[in-house]
């Protein structure tokens, strides 16, 4: 039976019982008056919806105004998940983001019962969701659904769904090294005959720059810089990348290429056309790496060579993060634990420059203005 219980001057009506793991369960119910006659006739209509409110039914009562907790809400997982991604909607995410959330999201309310009321959530639930995802998805998968989770159940704490926050830990994953080219190999990449002189100009810019695949056509050049708007950049910040002279000059170049490619209409918009024509830089580029023998690479290594090298020659992660335009530095770090030695052995025309920076160090530059004669085109 719901009690009356007084507080700073005002009575509420409590009501009280235990689930089925014998844990005790609290209603609050304000009743807005300091005067018990009222507070009595009110714990009354409280009364005859007990039973409801016990089974997680929302309800309102006509002394509630505006300001006060309408209603006792008690929702279930999908149901708060619902809620959630309207608020997400309002922050203008880009959609491959909102998508990565209700990936992670859908997951968990299969594997745990999107019936569930969200309140009866616990630690226990998140380790069946990660056995569950095991057996389905890689470890990389799991942990990007359990950032979704971690940041869909901080919503509902806020939102009072929960009563207290739940402890989320990653998996451990061993993380391989990044994968980068080695000199031979961008040495066959810049002299296949699979390719005009144009793509392989284009792939030296790539690997000299550091560029994701898009980001030469989305940024706007100003000087000696390529600015990418915080719109079309994927960690949505800003992106600068300095260019030096031969860089420069094939940027100016591939841009033309692609609007030349696509005609007048679709010149300077991103329509399917064009986006088709700028993804031939990478698919050349894997044609060249199978018949090079060297196929187990992925276009976004050119990025990861780039990193690399920049590691090597300049010693300086903070500046090698800003360059890629990294969102933490955690995601850089692991190019620093990549062994000196290893890289000298696949850049050996690196090994000057890398020597110079142990003993003093170098400038902050650009890669094509340090050079390295083996890595230019003629």
């Amino acid at each position: 039976m719901a009690s009356i219980k007084k507080r700073r001057g005002q009575y509420y009506s409590r009501v009280q019982w235990y689930d089925g793991f014998n844990k005790r369960i609290e209603k609050q119910i304000p009743l807005k008056t300091d005067k018990k006659s009222d507070a009595v006739i009110r714990n009354n209509d409280v009364e005859k919806v007990e039973d409801l409110i016990r089974q997680g039914e929302n309800w309102s009562f006509p002394w509630l105004n505006e300001q006060g907790k309408k209603k006792l809400i008690r929702l279930s997982v999908k149901e708060a998940v619902e809620k959630f991604y309207n608020v997400k909607k309002l922050d203008n995410l880009k959609p491959r983001t909102f998508e990565a959330y209700e990936q992670g999201l859908n997951n968990f309310i299969k594997a745990v019962n999107g019936d569930t009321p969200i309140d009866l959530i616990s630690i226990s639930d998140i380790n069946i969701f990660k056995q569950w995802s095991k057996r389905k998805h890689k470890p990389v998968t799991t942990n990007l659904c359990l950032q979704k989770i971690k940041s869909f159940l901080k919503y509902c704490y806020d939102m009072d769904y929960i009563k207290k926050q739940i402890p989320i830990d990653m998996l451990k994953i061993d993380k391989p090294s990044p994968m980068y080219l080695t000199e031979t190999e961008l040495g066959k990449l810049f002299s296949s005959d699979m390719i005009d002189a144009h793509f392989k100009r284009a792939m030296y810019f790539y690997a000299m720059t550091g560029c994701r695949l898009m980001e030469p056509f989305m940024g706007e050049i100003n000087g000696n810089w390529l600015i990418v708007n915080p719109k079309h950049s994927k960690t949505g910040v800003e992106r600068q990348i300095r260019l030096g002279e031969k860089t420069l000059s094939i940027l100016i170049e591939m841009k033309n290429n692609v609007d030349n490619a696509v005609g007048k209409s679709g010149a300077g918009s991103m329509s399917h056309t064009r986006t088709w024509q700028i993804k031939k830089y990478s698919r050349l580029f894997k044609k060249v790496a199978v018949d090079e023998g060297f196929g187990e690479h992925k276009f976004h290594n050119l990025r990861n060579t780039y990193a690399v090298m920049r590691w090597a020659e300049t010693g300086d992660i903070h500046l090698v993060s800003r360059e890629l335009g990294h969102s933490s530095i955690k995601q850089t770090e692991a190019y620093a634990r990549i062994d000196l030695g290893r890289i000298i052995n696949d850049f050996p025309s690196l090994a000057p420059k890398i020597q110079e920076r142990l003993n003093q160090g170098v400038p902050n530059a650009t890669l094509d203005a340090l050079g390295s004669k083996h890595l230019f085109l003629s």
